[in-house]
């Protein structure tokens, strides 16, 4: 979720704080979960806000997918790289 609301402040610049408040909003959330659940929920709303927050949506589900996919490998290979 912190990632998420930085990123939101970094694409959205001096609006970052009102568009943040915006997205907790219409997901429903506070801003201060901490479960997969609420993340997977604020990405869907951030995908309703505006092309710059649809953008931002998409790559943290990426990198959400990859860290998700990287730790597998990892416990399935047992590498310490």
């Amino acid at each position: 979720m912190t990632d998420a609301r930085e990123a939101m402040h970094r694409v959205h610049g001096h609006t970052g704080r009102s568009t943040w408040a915006r997205l907790i909003a219409a997901a429903h959330l506070t801003g201060e979960e901490t479960d997969e659940p609420a993340l997977l929920r604020l990405l869907e709303a951030m995908t309703t806000l505006d092309p710059v927050s649809r953008l931002c949506a998409q790559a943290l589900r990426i990198r959400m997918t990859s860290y998700t996919e990287l730790a597998a490998a990892h416990a399935i290979t047992g590498s310490t790289a």
